[in-house]
């Protein structure tokens, strides 16, 4: 067993807290096996203790909070592209295809392609360390870096390995459908993946979520209408790219189809909006990718909010967009976005486990959910979007196990 004595500050973040993220001060914290099992006053929970090794740690000086649910990364990848991104800085997209000749998804794909295994598995879990120090506990990672049969099966494959390889919880997305296979044509490309693809996915148990990207020159609402509704006959949750560069019908599949979530929603409108919120589908936003491509239209949470819809944010974590930390992606979504701190906060944990259907064990401290948790050595639980690029992090709490 083991008690986080009298924090200074408790982060709950409970479903029905008023002040978003449940603040409690100079309460402590009961674990036992790898959940909670009370909250409360020191002198209450030392009582209920029946195990004579149990272990306390002293949180007076403390910020405590639920562990961070990145709910929206591409994160398995071949090598970055750095010379790409730092071409971009000062000059126009055309000339920076000049200076770099392969870019964009061509060259994440390319690079994932040729990456092996052991590099593939070697940088993940070094982004996932990186990501578990910084207060990262559960990680949604997409495959959508091949597109052609056998990459993306890999890549799913390869996710699937780094479950039994981190102490992070693992939730795969497959995204076969990040683009399409100019030579088969995007119809033929949908029936492929449709027939020959889902069956293994489904037979290998290979990914959580299926996701479509919605936008010109991808997908359409019809295409995505179609695969997802296939993908949900062979047991994967819809999820959806769309709303980033334009507004062509995404949203509303994603409120037809109740999808868990939809992803980065700039074009997003206030009717839609309102459908998203009524069918429960989270909204994801990416406050990082808006500020990696400098994007024309930012995302504006507050009509979302003023809707109903929940939100979570995510790092969207890939090699043109290459941020791990939760805490930078709330200070951009509080800053550039507009959000107050405790809006980035429930974001960054509850919400984001509502975008993976997980909250009932995720995403919260409360009685009976995992004890997934960060302990921060801080005066105040506002320095996660105050101190910009500092870690606070101290100690991670996993499933009850001390990881840091």
């Amino acid at each position: 067993m083991l008690i986080l004595k009298d924090c200074r500050e408790l982060l709950t973040v409970k479903e029905n807290a008023k002040d978003l993220i449940g603040l409690m001060n100079n309460t402590s914290v009961l674990i036992k096996g790898e959940r909670i099992k009370k909250i409360g006053p020191y002198e209450e929970l030392i009582k209920l203790v029946d195990d004579e090794d149990f272990e306390e740690i002293d949180c007076s000086d403390k910020v405590v909070m639920p562990g961070y649910v990145d709910s929206h990364t591409h994160l398995l990848f071949g090598k970055s592209r750095v010379d790409e991104y730092v071409a971009s800085l000062t000059n126009a997209s055309a000339e920076v295809k000049k200076l770099v000749k392969l870019v964009g998804l061509e060259a994440s794909i390319f690079y994932t392609k040729n990456a092996s295994d052991e590099e593939l598995i070697e940088s993940s879990l070094t982004k996932l360390k990186r990501m578990l120090l910084s207060g990262t506990t559960t990680v949604e990672i997409k495959s959508g870096y091949g597109i052609d049969k056998e990459t993306e099966l890999r890549q799913l494959r390869l996710i699937n390995k780094l479950k039994e390889k981190t102490p992070q919880t693992i939730l795969s997305t497959y995204l076969g459908a990040h683009y399409f296979d100019l030579e088969m044509g995007k119809e033929k490309y949908i029936d492929f993946m449709i027939s020959e693809v889902l069956p293994i996915i489904k037979e290998e148990n290979l990914a959580d979520f299926s996701d479509i990207w919605v936008d010109d020159g991808y997908y359409t609402a019809e295409d995505a209408d179609r695969f997802l509704s296939a993908c949900l006959d062979f047991g994967l949750v819809p999820t959806l790219h769309s709303e980033c560069y334009s507004a062509i019908g995404g949203a509303k599949v994603a409120a037809k189809l109740k999808a868990a979530n939809i992803g980065h929603l700039n074009y997003l409108t206030r009717e839609d909006a309102k459908a998203l919120a009524e069918n429960n589908v989270v909204g994801i936003i990416i406050p990082t990718t808006d500020f990696s491509v400098a994007h024309p239209k930012p995302v504006d949470p507050s009509y979302m909010l003023e809707e109903g819809m929940n939100l979570a944010i995510a790092t969207n974590l890939n090699p043109g967009n290459w941020f791990e930390s939760m805490d930078l992606a709330m200070t951009l979504a509080c800053r550039n976005h507009e959000m107050t701190e405790r809006q980035a906060i429930r974001s960054a944990t509850l919400n984001g486990a509502k975008a993976l259907r997980i909250e009932k064990d995720y995403g919260s401290i409360e009685e009976g959910k995992y004890a997934d948790i960060q302990i921060r050595d801080s005066d105040s639980y506002k320095n996660v979007v105050y101190k910009v690029g500092v870690n606070e992090v101290v100690q991670v709490i996993k499933k009850g196990k001390k990881l840091i």
